[in-house]
Parts: structure tokens; sequence; C-alpha cells
């Protein structure tokens, strides 16, 4: 079964990076105890070797002196059983041992003697036999010392030779290197042991206070993304878990407050669809009721107004009954339009393309005047909207027609549209597109501002009042809201907002 460390749990990724630190920390700090301790060895080591040549020099010159070669032999015998010496020599020039610790050297050669004159001081593999008598081989270290001929030698030696013997004491480094070994082991041994118990404490550490609280935090966003929102964990704690457990029962609570405001949202549509339904149903039939009679009534005093010359006074009755008949068939046909529902064709669609086009309608049907300029500020290109086209046009055409008859005497209709980026209730980011109607007409009174978009509301003789109230509900059945801005003599200004689908962050942003 092939491991995978990315799946392996935190609490192993994190013991598993604290234990590799500490293993590199003891680590080098077993190497850096084994060179100090075998740096101290060392310089015993040599200072016993010193310590041995000063008193074996001592003790051949004093015994030379008498001509006592046996006084010799016996003082390096009695060195050389010293607690780590291998063997100590004197030796010619020439190679030729004189004295031994090991008297079977005596008389016999050593290989080499000018490297002993040229190296004071060397380390080397020999042959020796340890305690079982078996052959082995070790390490020895090996100091020289060379025997300069004096004026008291001269008896004995030519005056013309310079050195007339070479001691060399040959020190094992065995017992170093078992000490060595053995302070490896004991720092090896120090490291396992602290490893496996700052594992063992760092698991105990991170079970109790990340493993359990993380488990429990997984447990609690589990439920509530089941849709169980009146979960809680139960933390306590001033540490990052503890404050990690508020902001997550915070998140809960506000999202139960969220669901419990859209539940509650969400049934006062569903309540309104019904009254807007029974409503559409009740206007519905009423409108078709009125809409037959009132179109017989109009073709009886069609015939009677035909009976009366022009300048007879019933013929102005006949005309004034007309008039008020096409008002009522207006408010028929707004009652009609009022009681459909709003299709549910939502797609894709640019705003300025659909105020464009809706312009370019009303220009068309109206006829251009140089009494009533229009002006466009479009920002390109903008976001698209989720949108029912149609009802869409309905509501910017009331909103054009309103801006028409708000400038009898003519007027700048400005039409604009812009991008918009807040920040929503639950703190992400809300992407809207906006636009904006405005006229240079007679304005609305600040009193009126509050009422305009109530049904049946209106200050025009030939108004019915349900234009705007209709704009009103295409715009929030989008998802959006509108505006009014007006003041009396100066204009009136309609602002419309639409939730966007895309988001235009990189897109190059130019007007036109």
């Amino acid at each position: 079964m092939r491991f995978s460390f990315g799946k392996a749990s935190l609490i192993f990724k994190i013991i598993l990076a604290n234990s590799l630190i500490l293993v590199v920390a003891i680590s080098f700090n077993v190497y850096w105890n084994s060179a100090l301790h075998k740096g101290s060895i060392e310089r015993l080591i040599q200072e016993k070797t010193t310590i041995i040549l000063e008193s074996v020099e001592g003790s051949v010159v004093r015994a030379m002196e008498r001509q006592s070669h046996s006084d010799v032999q016996q003082a390096l015998r009695h060195y050389g059983s010293f607690k780590g010496i291998w063997k100590i020599h004197i030796f010619r020039p020439d190679g030729t041992i004189m004295a031994s610790s090991d008297e079977g050297e005596v008389n016999k050669k050593v290989e080499n003697p000018d490297f002993y004159l040229k190296n004071r001081s060397f380390d080397r593999e020999e042959v020796s036999r340890n305690r079982d008598g078996k052959r082995v081989r070790e390490v020895i270290s090996f100091h020289v010392y060379p025997i300069e001929n004096q004026p008291k030698c001269f008896e004995c030696h030519d005056r013309k030779t310079k050195v007339i013997g070479i001691l060399a004491v040959g020190q094992s480094l065995q017992e170093m290197q078992h000490m060595i070994h053995a302070v490896q082991i004991h720092s090896i041994v120090l490291a396992v042991i602290t490893v496996g118990f700052l594992a063992f404490v760092l698991g105990l550490l991170f079970l109790k206070f990340v493993q359990r609280p993380i488990k429990k935090l997984a447990d609690v966003m589990r439920r509530a993304e089941q849709g169980d929102l009146g979960v809680r964990v139960e933390l306590k704690g001033n540490d990052e878990m503890g404050r990690l457990a508020e902001n997550l029962n915070g998140m809960i609570e506000k999202l139960q407050l969220a669901k419990k405001e859209a539940d509650q949202h969400h049934q006062e549509i569903i309540q309104r669809a019904d009254r807007m339904a029974s409503i559409g149903e009740l206007t519905s039939g009423i409108a078709h009721e009125i809409g037959n009679p009132l179109a017989g009534i109009e073709g009886a005093v069609q015939i009677l107004a035909r009976e009366f010359p022009e300048e007879d006074i019933r013929r102005q009755v006949t005309e004034e009954i007309e008039r008020q008949i096409h008002k009522l068939e207006k408010l028929v046909k707004d009652l009609l339009n009022f009681s459909k529902p709003i299709p549910a064709n939502y797609v894709p669609v640019n705003i300025n393309e659909l105020a464009e086009k809706v312009l370019s309608f009303f220009l068309t049907q109206q006829g251009r005047s140089n009494h009533f300029r229009v002006e466009k500020n479009f920002l390109q290109p903008l976001p698209n909207a989720m949108i029912d086209p149609y009802s869409m046009e309905q509501a910017f055409l009331n909103i054009i027609l309103n801006a028409k008859k708000a400038m009898p005497d003519g007027g700048t209709f400005k039409v604009s549209s812009r991008f918009l980026s807040r920040v929503g209730k639950d703190g992400g980011e809300v992407k809207e597109v906006r636009i904006v109607f405005e006229d240079t007409g007679v304005g609305i009174p600040k009193e009126n501002l509050s009422k305009i978009f109530n049904p049946f509301f209106s200050t025009r003789l030939d108004g019915t009042g349900l234009g705007l109230f209709i704009t009103r509900n295409i715009i929030e059945q989008h998802g959006g809201k509108i505006d009014v801005e007006s003041k009396v003599g100066m204009g009136t200004k309609f602002i419309i907002t639409l939730p966007t689908i895309e988001d235009p962050s990189t897109l190059p942003l130019r007007t036109i």
C-alpha cells in the first residue's frame, strides 16, 4: 500500500516535522559533543604521552650515564606497563632497536627510521594481541623524541653524531575510540528517548487542543451544511480554537437569522403572489365586464353624434362622453396589463442595448423633435443582467412616456448607465448595473414622491395611476430596485438598479 504524505493527518505532519527538526538538532549535538570529547581525550593522551616521554628520557639519560643498559630496559618495561601504552622503543638512527618495553623487539630493526625523525607525531594501524591471544588490528598514536648527542655522551658516541637515539612511545587509541563510541551511543539513546517523548507529548497536546476541537468544528459545519442551523460548537477558551468556535457560532447564527428572514420573505412573496393572482383574476374579469359595455356605449354615442349638427350643444356633450369613454378604455387596458403575470422568459440581456431599443421605438412612434432632445451616456462594455426583455421594455417605456408628459414644452431627456460594486450584508461583493432616466420637466412635489408608485395614484387628468406601479413590480420581480429623485421646476430622475451576472473587472471601460 503506497503512503501518501498529502493525505496524512495534520497531527502526523506536525509531529513528523518537529521530530525531523529535533533529529537534525540532536545529530548536530552528537557530532559536536563527540568532537569535543575526542579533542579532550586527545589532549589527555598527549599530556600523558608527554609525561611518559619526559620520564623515560630522564631515566634513559641517567642510565646511559651510568652505562647501565639493564636500567634502560627496566625503565622501558616499567613505563610500558602503563594502561594504554602499546610499546616504547629506543632505536639508533639506523633503525636498530637498543631497548624496548617488549624485550623480544631488542636488536631488531624498525622500518624507515627516517620517517620517525620527520614526523614527531602520527597515527597508524598496528597488529597486536588481545587478552584472548588473538591478533587484532588497532590504531596506535606514536610520539617521537630524538635523543641528541651531548658532551656527557662523547665518551661512548662520536662527537660528530647529532642524534644518538630515537625514543618512540606508542599509545593505543582503542580506549579513546571506546569512550567516543560510548558518548555517541549515549547521545543517540538520549535522542531517541527525547524524540519519542516529544512525539508522545505533542500527540497528546494536539489530540486535546487541536484534533478534538477540529473534529467538533467539522461536525458542526457538516450539520449546518445539512440544514441544522440550530447546532452550536461547545468550545470554551481564549485561544485560537475558542475564537474560531465563537466566529463559527456567530456565522451560524447569522445564517439562521438570514434563513428565517428569507423564509419569512418567501412566505410574504407567496402570499403576495396569491393576492396578486386573485386580484389579477378579479381585475381581468372586471375589465372584460366593463370593456364590452363600453364598446357598445361608444358605438351608440358615435351614432348619436352624427345626428347633431356641428353647432349643436348636444354635439359637444357627445364628444365629451367619447373622451371619457376613451379614458375608461385606457384604464381597462392598464388593468388588463396589470393583471397579466410577468412571463418567466429570463435571458442574459445588455441593459444598454435594451434601453437603446426602447428609445428608438419611442422616437419612431412619437417622431423626432428639436424640443425633445435625448442624450445617452452608456458605459461600454456593461455586464449582462438576467431579465425578461418584454417586461423590462414595458417598464422603461412607462418611464419615458412619463418624462415626455412632464415636458409639454420640450426639454432634455438623459439616459446613462454604469457598473456598481458594493459590500453585501454577508460581507461578500455584490455587483450591479444601474441605469438612470432623467428629465428636465416640471418635477414632482415632495409630498407626492412617496405616493407615485401607489396603484391608481396620478396627478394628471388622463392618467390611470398604474404605469409606475407596474414598473416598480417589474423591477422588483427581477431582484432590483427603483428610486426617484425630483425637484419641482427642475426635473425628475428615476434610478433603476439590477443585479449583474458577469464580472467586468477585466474589461476595458469606455463611455459613448
